[in-house]
This record gives structure tokens, sequence and C-alpha cells, in this order.
């Protein structure tokens, strides 16, 4: 590889793939459903009072899951592809508040919303996987890093390029990717500094099943 390529990696090593695992911001997408309370803390007291209001989310949640909810959105880019995680860990906050509560149609709702969260999780996982590593892909091809997931469920990402000859590199990117890798559910990533690289670098995710609740 050219010194001048090999500089450029050595620059997104330290910023680059910190950008490219936590996005900028600038592609903002807003969840479609109608979660509101994601970002609101509530004392007891104050869910108590609010059982109606809190019932009536519930109700809101689970009828929009079972219209459809247009994940087409949440492609594309990294950022995008974060929002849908945040609906998941939405929907989770929402759930674990009605089961944790002491009134019986919250719970009940909260228990049928689970179903449908975990459900829709379980097919939309390996999507979201494929979206991300594509999205990843064009901020690194002008740097000649491709990426692609590997397997039934698209649980592994492949990193290729020269700039993964080098093993300090590999060990760098993958404390840097490790946290957004996991958030995804990635249960592996392959490291490998060209096509034919048959002794590539590979490390193993410990991460939740795709039907665990998301939480951040």
């Amino acid at each position: 590889m050219k010194r001048k390529v090999q500089h450029l990696f050595s620059a997104l090593t330290l910023a680059g793939f910190i950008f490219i695992a936590f996005g900028s911001g600038d592609d903002e997408v807003k969840p479609e459903t109608t979660t509101e309370s994601f970002s609101s803390a509530s004392s007891t007291e104050e869910k108590t009072k609010d059982i109606p209001n809190q019932i009536a989310q519930l109700k809101r949640e689970i009828v929009s899951i079972e219209e459809g909810v247009n994940f087409s959105t949440y492609r594309n880019t990294v950022e995008a592809t974060q929002m849908e995680l945040v609906l998941f860990a939405a929907w989770a906050k929402n759930i674990n508040e009605a089961l944790s509560s002491e009134n019986d149609e919250v719970k009940t709702l909260g228990k049928e919303l689970e179903k449908k969260v975990k459900n829709i999780q379980i097919k939309e996982f390996p999507v979201l996987r494929k979206a991300y590593a594509k999205a990843v892909y064009h901020k690194l091809w002008e740097q000649n890093i491709e990426t692609q997931v590997l397997g039934n469920k698209n649980k592994t990402i492949q990193f290729t390029g020269g700039y993964f000859a080098n093993n300090g590199n590999k060990a760098q990117t993958q404390q840097t990717l490790q946290e957004a890798l996991k958030m995804f559910r990635f249960s592996k990533v392959n490291y490998k500094w060209y096509k034919y690289d048959d002794e590539y670098t590979y490390y193993e995710i410990d991460s939740p099943n795709d039907s665990e609740l998301m939480s951040f």
C-alpha cells in the first residue's frame, strides 16, 4: 500500500471509525411509530397517576406494529440504522415499565407488546446488520476497504483491506468498533488484508440474541 494511503488509514482509525460506529447525526431519521416516552423519566408516583396514558400508549404501540412499521426508513446510512436501534430501545423501555407495573391491564399489554417486539427483532436484526455493513462500506470504499456480512443470519461482519495487514491496526479497529458491533448483535468480526487471506484475524463478540430486548 502506498504511504499516502497508509496515512489516510491512520487518521481513519483514530477518527473515522468512531464516526462510522456512532455516526454524525447529519442524516438523523426519526422513528415512525408513536413511541413518545424514551427520552423522559417519570417518578413512581407519576407513573401510578399516569396509568390511563400508559395504557393508551401501549395500545398505540401495539396497533402501530399490527398495521406495519415502515423499516425501509432505517436503511442506507449508519445514522439511519442506529435509529432503528433507538426504536427497539424505546419499545423495550415501555415494555419493562409495563411489566413492572402493579396494574393488571398494563402488565397484559406489556406482555403483548413484548411478544410482538421480540418477533420483529428476530426478523429485523439480520436485515439491519446487512444494511449497517453496506452503509459502512459507503463510508470506506474510497480507502479501499470492503465490508460484507456472512452467515445465515448475517451475524459475521468482515472488513477487507490492505490496512489490516498490520495487526496493531486490527486490534485498534476492534477496540473502537466493539460496542457498536455488539449493539447490532454481530457475533463475529473478521479482518482480512486481501480477499484470499486464509490466515485472517477474527474476534468473537458476546452479543445478546436477536430476540433480547434492546438496552443502551
